[in-house]
């Protein structure tokens, strides 16, 4: 199991990576073209946009895993033992219900805009896909997180932090 989370994991950097990267030139030559050639980027903003999304929902799963969500530490950093575990199982349920949320409600959203066939306003980039793949990341960030909620539950992951109160 653990080499099949490598394996996603190391997709999922990639995606990310390739995607900031397209941001990049995109940008560069949005720019370079409206300076120096009177010219920009046609669609650029729509690509952006996409890449935008995709390198936010793929870097989800990734944040899910790594139980870096945001957390104000103001009353929890002083719990220890049995009330530190506990305060951990209780943030992953209600980021397994979260995530769940985000996943069922990007699925409904792929499928409206796959039957109404949207697309990009200039470029005309159909936007079902790119709403199916969110999807499908949304999901994989629940399940990441159900499977850490089972194991919290289930007393493995006893070294595993709880949420403290800054990013680390």
């Amino acid at each position: 199991m653990a080499r099949v989370w490598t394996w996603i994991e190391r997709c999922l950097e990639a995606v990310i990576s390739l995607c900031l990267l397209a941001m990049v030139a995109v940008t560069v030559f949005d720019v370079a073209g409206r300076y120096f050639f009177n010219a920009p980027l046609s669609g650029g903003y729509e690509i952006s946009e996409i890449l935008m999304g995709l390198t936010v929902f793929s870097a989800l799963p990734l944040a899910s895993r790594a139980e870096n969500h945001l957390a104000i530490g103001l009353l929890t950093d002083g719990l220890q033992g049995n009330a530190r575990r506990w305060h951990r199982i209780c943030i992953l349920f209600i980021s397994a219900l979260a995530l769940g949320y985000i996943g069922w409600r990007m699925t409904v959203q792929a499928m409206i805009v796959k039957g109404s066939m949207a697309s990009t306003g200039s470029l005309q980039i159909p936007l079902w896909p790119v709403a199916s793949s969110m999807a499908v990341l949304g999901w994989l960030s629940c399940l990441v997180t159900a499977v850490l909620l089972a194991r919290a539950l289930a007393g493995l992951d006893r070294d595993a932090h709880a949420a403290r109160g800054a990013l680390e």
